[in-house]
């Protein structure tokens, strides 16, 4: 029982040690306010660096005391404050103490023995406060240099007609501070006004006096800790009592006073002082020599105004200095509503011309009837021009609205009630299920959609039409509408049907001159089975007409005219392949059959220009889906161009490989290789541009074709130099796997 209480007794002792370990390792911080919690300015500044030290170190222990110096200034008073902050912090002090206000850290400086060797980070002193303390070690901070002379200027570009100025300040030791500084800044300004400086009154007199203020004067309100009776004040809510009653603007060089009814001034916000503050304190705690860390000041500073003062004292926006924040301004709805405006105006763009063109045909018609019929007749002539039509659906009553050249571009009589399956049934029934889908998913989307669908006019006729929709709420609630235009394409998919038939014909041209320039080898190929046809002809008739005639010799000539028919036919079948003109195929193509039925169709070319060809096929089936002659007419073409550009090679180099493999990312290589001689500098960036060519007598077609035919089937032709020589061709095409019946 002794030695299981021991051994409690030790687990709990070392969890002591743990827990002590680690409120060790955790910071402290002791903010020291100059004022009471009521004062917003210093409030302000330790909210924010609080929110800084909190994001830099979640583990921050911060601690705040109120000094309350402003309305208890005895020396009394800051002894027994001087005295509680010894017996609360004296044995367990802080790592860092931040003082906040301009009491504050005259208050440090004069009981520095309370906590002797704690770094303090001061915020928010003027230069006056920091020159005059003669700082002991230890003590860095924050100095705020207001500069009440941009105060000043801000006031005269708002009101350039003021010929009186007013100062307003209190009996405080910041507020004597106050005083002498805007002497002097009155003093040097270049422009002199009639100013009359409203010091350490009692708060009654001084209210009284300013309500004799003229209109068009310039009040300046600085600092009212104390008024000439002595009572105490919060600065920011005297200024905002002021603001209220003063006949004239009123000014400030404190963040705070902005929104309880001044103007405005060249301020910085307090926000960013206290920022400011926590990162010279998060140095320190870092381990920075607070000793080493000269004073900063706080680069935050802008012109910043309230509107709704502005607005009260007929000031205007465009006499504000550039880069003035203007506060408290009401939003426009351009501001508010900038996404539901700008896809307004993107879709009505076109009915909002057509409904201003109306309205100006309305206004004109009380003045002439010719000159409305004129006018409709010119909307008329530009709607036909443009082949565009408006439109609108909404789902919850199905009504479709349409203006009148979307009625003609469908066929439809202009006094027939419109819906959506009235427009629906002039689709072609090929396309109906598009134009269904265009009106069942644009609203759910949410994004422009278009679509291009054929419609049959009651004439017979087919037109093309391209449906561009897009939906829109009302009330957050789900689409509704769907709001779009109609664009007559008819005669634009007529030139692209055009252009592809023009380019079929182009590589059909190709193909036939590929065709006539091998003419002598095809011919060849061709001669050599007709010659075996005919010889085992003979033989067979020779040994016929034998008395004895021998069956078996007869038979294997019979078998020989048989294989070499098949033969001379496989060759012509190619060729006719080649030769035929239609629309693409789209099938299943062996890439591998492909390659070898190309290098059968050159093998007495090869012959005759004394060419070598190696495969590196890979015994799989590597299939693709395409049209099997456009693809080989463009293997045929790239070994045409490797066979060409061997014409100078010597002949025991003049070899062409062929290979063929499968990649990781499912698609289908084939490579044609030669060892010409490669592509030129001034080639690279133009050997798939339509008419250029490097070759004496080409037309510089067939690589562009080449690269058509194989973008179109989904791939990509790449043609580079090969590091050992010559030149690499490889055609990439996506594998197709044939579904399963």
């Amino acid at each position: 029982m002794t030695t299981m209480r021991s051994a409690l007794w030790s687990i709990g002792f070392l969890f002591l040690i743990a827990g002590e370990a680690c409120a060790a390792e955790r910071p402290r911080v002791l903010v020291l306010h100059a004022f009471n919690y009521s004062f917003p300015a210093t409030s302000l500044i330790a909210e924010a660096a609080r929110k800084r030290l909190v994001e830099h170190s979640k583990s921050v222990e911060i601690d705040a005391e109120f000094l309350d110096l402003a309305r208890n200034s005895d020396e009394a008073h800051a002894l027994r404050t001087a005295t509680f902050i010894r017996d609360k912090y004296g044995k367990h002090p802080p790592d860092l103490v931040i003082a906040v206000g301009s009491a504050a850290l005259p208050f440090v400086v004069q009981y520095r023995d309370l906590l002797p060797k704690v770094p303090v980070v001061f915020a928010s002193i003027s230069p006056q406060t920091y020159t005059a303390l003669r700082l002991p070690p230890g003590i860095t901070g924050i100095i705020t240099a207001f500069d009440l002379a941009k105060t000043l200027s801000l006031a005269e570009r708002l009101q350039p007609e003021a010929r009186r100025l007013y100062v307003i300040a209190g009996r405080g030791e910041a507020d004597r501070r106050w005083q002498s500084t805007a002497r002097r800044v009155i003093e040097e300004h270049s422009r002199k006004f009639e100013t009359t400086f409203l010091f350490e009154l009692p708060y009654a007199k001084l209210v009284a006096e300013l309500s004799k203020v003229p209109k068009d004067a310039i009040v300046i309100v600085l600092t009212v800790f104390a008024d000439g009776d002595g009572k105490a004040f919060v600065p920011a809510q005297v200024a905002t009592d002021l603001a209220a009653l003063s006949p004239a603007p009123v000014y400030g060089p404190y963040d705070t006073f902005i929104g309880g009814g001044a103007v405005g001034g060249f301020v910085e916000t307090f926000e960013s002082t206290g920022t400011a503050t926590a990162e010279l304190a998060i140095e320190i705690m870092k381990g920075a020599d607070p000793t080493a860390l000269a004073p900063r000041t706080n680069p935050n500073q802008q012109y910043r105004v309230d509107y709704r003062a502005m607005e009260r004292w007929n000031l205007k926006e465009r006499d504000l200095p550039p880069g003035t924040v203007v506060l408290f301004k009401p939003r426009t709805i351009w501001e508010e509503h900038r996404g539901t405006v700008l896809a307004a105006l993107s879709v009505f763009g076109l009915q909002s011309a057509f409904l201003g063109a109306l309205l100006i045909q309305w206004r004109r018609r009380r003045r002439a009837e010719e000159l409305l019929r004129d006018s409709d007749d010119r909307m008329t002539f530009a709607a036909s021009a443009a082949n565009i039509g408006l439109w609108q659906f909404d789902s919850r009553t199905d009504e479709l609205w349409v203006t009148e050249h979307c009625r003609a571009l469908f066929g439809l009589s202009p006094g027939r009630s419109l819906t959506r399956e009235a427009l629906l049934a002039t689709v072609h029934p090929d396309d109906l299920e598009t134009a269904s889908r265009s009106f069942r998913e644009s609203p759910s989307l949410g994004q422009p959609t278009a679509s291009d669908v054929r419609i049959v006019l009651p004439s017979g006729e087919v037109r093309w039409i391209r449906m561009r929709a897009r939906s829109y709420t009302e009330d957050n609630s789900e689409p509704r509408q769907l709001r779009g235009i109609f664009v007559d394409l008819t005669d634009q998919k007529s030139a692209e049907a055009e252009t592809t038939l023009q380019r079929m014909e182009i590589e059909h041209l190709m193909r036939v001159s590929v065709l006539g320039a091998l003419s002598g080898s095809i011919a060849h190929e061709i001669n050599q089975p007709l010659t075996a046809i005919l010889s085992n002809a003979q033989a067979a008739l020779h040994l016929l007409e034998q008395k004895s005639p021998d069956i078996a010799e007869i038979r294997d000539a019979l078998q020989d005219i048989v294989h070499e028919d098949n033969r001379a036919g496989e060759v012509i079948q190619r060729l006719r392949q080649l030769l035929k003109k239609g629309e693409p195929k789209l099938e299943a193509v062996n890439i591998n059959d492909l390659v070898r039925s190309t290098a059968g169709l050159l093998h007495s070319e090869l012959i005759g220009r004394e060419i070598s060809i190696r495969f590196d096929i890979e015994n799989r089936l590597f299939l693709t889906r395409g049209d099997s002659v456009q693809l080989q007419q463009v293997v045929l073409n790239l070994v045409m161009n490797g066979m060409d550009a061997m014409a100078a090679t010597p002949v025991d180099q003049r070899c062409i490989l062929i290979s063929t493999r499968g990649t990781e990312c499912g698609s289908v290589e084939l490579c044609v290789k030669d060892r010409g001689h490669g592509i030129g500098a001034l080639a690279k960036n133009r050997i798939f541009e339509a008419f250029f060519t490097t070759k004496e007598h080409g037309l510089g077609l067939g690589l562009a074709i080449c690269s058509a035919i194989i973008e179109a089937h989904g791939g990509r032709l790449a043609l580079v130099n090969d590091a050992s020589g010559g030149a690499i061709a490889t055609i990439s095409l996506p594998s197709w796997e044939v579904p399963a019946s």
